[in-house]
């Protein structure tokens, strides 16, 4: 055993037994059926598969009572911020990163500053300005605008985002976008019934009635409320001075892939959920935000936002796991070699059509390349929990879950346990025209080696 001290054996093992005997008790414990509430800062924005907050306060508690060391979370694929939350609320400093700009603002927003009074006021002028603007200028413009915008929503969205322009405080205006992106959504064209870019139909889009302006006033203001909440409970738990979240925190656009700053390598427990596979056909994370984003100044996101992400639907989800397909032997092999499953699974595929093969293949070629970075991120004995979708391909479910734990071990990291879950409750497209959506997850606990192989 790679260098693990009996105490965190035992250690694992009793951790191990508690969070099984929850399942024991109720077999359906970790669905949270029926007490799934996106309170606090986690309702700002609805984005797809967001993880349910009960669930990972749970699992952060369970693991902290058994590891009482832990001072610092790492999220690498932070989406929509349920863990970065999670993590401060427990009092945790955090490192997370997303290579989709809207994730990074979203997460930015939610980590602060407090200032929820100033936040109300902004809100205000923005409303106000956008009223008394009587201009009918339109001062965006991309691919198929009308298409997707009726010209009266294009106007007032314009207005809104001129009044945010002209707000001076630079957290004031990401959290006057995160309205934004949100009120973007919900008077587009596009149906809500699903995350990809689908046009309504004609008649529908002929008779329905948006009102930009008093959507944007519905959520900014409720999304007020809801960062005053959180900072209510952070200022009750004394991790708020003078508006600000005590412990650290760092959110990064970047990709995974990439290597991590060695300055980084410090954290206790890594807590994430992965792409269940390439964005095209699970979920488009990248279609869904490109409509929003194209009304948001990027440089307000961050410095290194780059436009072209915008230059198509599909540039974002091409930049996700498995986008690109091209894989070499060179590169898969030894991928195959390190998970025997892989190869088993990849061996029932071969009747099938090249891209089913293709498919898994790059997702997981992709998975792999992130795992160094991820490990890179935890200390020595570091924690990881990972919440994994196995997704079809081919009529056939892909063991995602005993895939990662098997390139984990080959780099060294032990398993601790492994839970399943019914997600009855998470927004997901119910289906699409080439993956049924999953109605279960894995949770996997790995723990890093306590010396490099």
């Amino acid at each position: 055993m790679a260098a693990t001290s009996q105490v965190a054996v035992q250690r694992d093992s009793d951790l191990a037994d508690r969070l099984h005997s929850l399942s024991l008790e109720d077999p359906d414990f970790w669905s949270f059926r029926g007490k799934a509430q996106r309170d606090h800062g986690h309702g700002l924005m609805q984005y797809p598969a967001m993880m349910v907050p009960q669930m990972v306060r749970t699992l952060m508690r369970g693991v902290r009572e058994y590891n009482p060391g832990i001072r610092r979370l790492a999220d690498p694929f932070i989406g929509s911020g349920t863990v970065l939350t999670e993590g401060m609320m427990q009092g945790l400093e955090f490192y997370g990163r997303d290579v989709n700009p809207l994730a990074v603002l979203l997460c930015r927003t939610k980590a602060g500053p407090f200032f929820t009074q100033a936040l109300k006021e902004g809100v205000d002028r923005v409303l106000s300005a956008a009223d008394a603007d009587t201009s009918c200028r339109v001062d965006v413009a991309f691919r198929n605008i009308d298409k997707w915008f009726i010209k009266v929503t294009q106007i007032q969205l314009s207005r809104l985002r001129r009044a945010i322009l002209a707000e001076g405080s630079l957290s004031t205006r990401r959290f006057l976008w995160v309205a934004l992106a949100e009120t973007v959504r919900l008077t587009s064209n596009s149906r809500t019934s699903t995350f990809k870019l689908h046009i309504r139909p004609d008649e529908q889009i002929r008779d329905r009635m948006v009102a930009p302006l008093g959507t944007f006033a519905r959520i900014a203001r409720r999304n007020v409320q809801r960062l005053k909440a959180l900072s209510t409970k952070l200022s009750n738990g004394g991790l708020i001075v003078r508006g600000r979240y005590t412990e650290r925190v760092q959110v990064d656009l970047a990709d995974t892939r990439d290597a991590m700053k060695p300055e980084l390598a410090c954290c206790d427990m890594a807590l994430t959920s992965p792409p269940y596979g390439d964005n095209v056909t699970t979920v488009p994370y990248g279609q869904y935000s490109y409509l929003p984003l194209q009304w948001i100044d990027l440089s307000d996101i961050d410095e290194n936002a780059d436009a072209s992400l915008l230059s198509s639907t599909h540039e974002i989800d091409a930049l996700s796991l498995g986008g690109s397909r091209r894989t070499s032997e060179h590169e898969s092999a030894p991928i195959r070699q390190r998970s025997p499953t892989l190869q088993a699974f990849l061996s029932r595929l071969k009747d099938h059509p090249k891209d089913r093969t293709s498919r898994v293949e790059a997702f997981v070629r992709d998975l792999n390349r992130c795992l160094p970075n991820v490990l890179a991120l935890l200390r020595p004995s570091g924690i990881m929990i990972w919440i994994l979708g196995n997704r079809r391909v081919g009529g056939l479910s892909v063991p995602l879950d005993v895939i990662l734990a098997e390139l984990l071990e080959g780099r060294g990291a032990t398993h601790v346990a492994t839970l399943a879950r019914r997600i009855p409750t998470k927004r997901m497209a119910i289906r699409n025209n080439v993956a049924e959506t999953m109605s279960s997850e894995t949770i996997l606990i790995m723990r890093k080696a306590a010396e490099p192989e």
